[in-house]
C-alpha cells in the first residue's frame, strides 16, 4: 500500500499577517500596500484572513535580495556624482 505524495501546503508552515509583519519588521498597512502594487509574497485568503506559506515568504525575500543586488550592481557602473552629460548629476 503506497501513500500518495503530500501536497506542498500540507507540510509548509503558514504564517498570519501579524507573523509576517513581525518577521519582516513592518506593519499590516505596508503589506496591504505591497499587495496592491503586486510586491508582496503570495497570500492565501481564508475567509477574512491572509495566510502566507513560509516557503513563499522565503522565496519572496530571496527575490527581493537579488533585485537589490542587481540595483547595487547597476549603481556601481555609474561614474559617481556629477555623472550627467553636463556634469550636473541629473
Amino acid at each position: 500500500m503506497s501513500a500518495e505524495p503530500e501536497d506542498r501546503l500540507d507540510r509548509t508552515p503558514m504564517w498570519t499577517l501579524d507573523e509576517l509583519c513581525a518577521f519582516v519588521r513592518t506593519t499590516p498597512a505596508t503589506v496591504y500596500t505591497w499587495r496592491k502594487h503586486g510586491r508582496a509574497p503570495k497570500a492565501y485568503k481564508i475567509g477574512r484572513h491572509l495566510l502566507f506559506a513560509e516557503a513563499d515568504v522565503r522565496a519572496w525575500l530571496k527575490a527581493c535580495a537579488e533585485d537589490a543586488r542587481a540595483v547595487d550592481d547597476a549603481d556601481d557602473t555609474t561614474d559617481g556624482p556629477g555623472a550627467g552629460a553636463d556634469g550636473s548629476g541629473w
